[in-house]
C-alpha cells in the first residue's frame, strides 16, 4: 500500500527542530521589538530593521506550520485508520503554534 513509505516521507518532511528554533527566534525578535519602545538612543534605521525582523520571524513560523499541516493532511488518505486521530492531533498542535506566532 505504500503507507510506511508515505509515513517515512512525512517524518522526513516535518522538522520539529526548525519549528522550535523559529519559535525561539520569535521570542528574541519580540524582545528586541520591546527594546525599541524604550531605547530612545536607538537610530531609526536600527528600529526599522528590528521591526521588520519582528514581523518576518512569526510569518516564517506561520508559513512553516501551514506547510506541515498540508503535508499531514495529504498523508491522511494513506494513514493507518488506527492512528488517523494521532495525525489529526498533529494538525491541531501545528495550528496552535501558528496562532501563537
Amino acid at each position: 500500500s505504500g503507507a510506511a513509505a508515505n509515513a517515512q516521507a512525512l517524518i522526513d518532511t516535518l522538522n520539529i527542530n526548525t519549528l522550535v528554533q523559529t519559535a525561539d527566534e520569535d521570542g528574541k525578535a519580540y524582545a528586541d521589538l520591546q527594546r525599541t519602545w524604550k531605547d530612545e538612543s536607538m537610530t531609526l534605521e536600527e528600529k526599522t530593521k528590528i521591526e521588520a525582523r519582528a514581523l518576518e520571524v512569526p510569518t516564517v513560523l506561520l508559513e512553516t506550520c501551514h506547510t506541515y499541516i498540508q503535508e499531514i493532511h495529504n498523508f491522511l488518505p494513506s494513514c493507518n485508520k488506527n492512528i488517523t486521530s494521532d495525525a489529526k492531533v498533529g494538525i491541531h498542535v501545528l495550528a496552535g503554534a501558528a496562532r501563537a506566532a
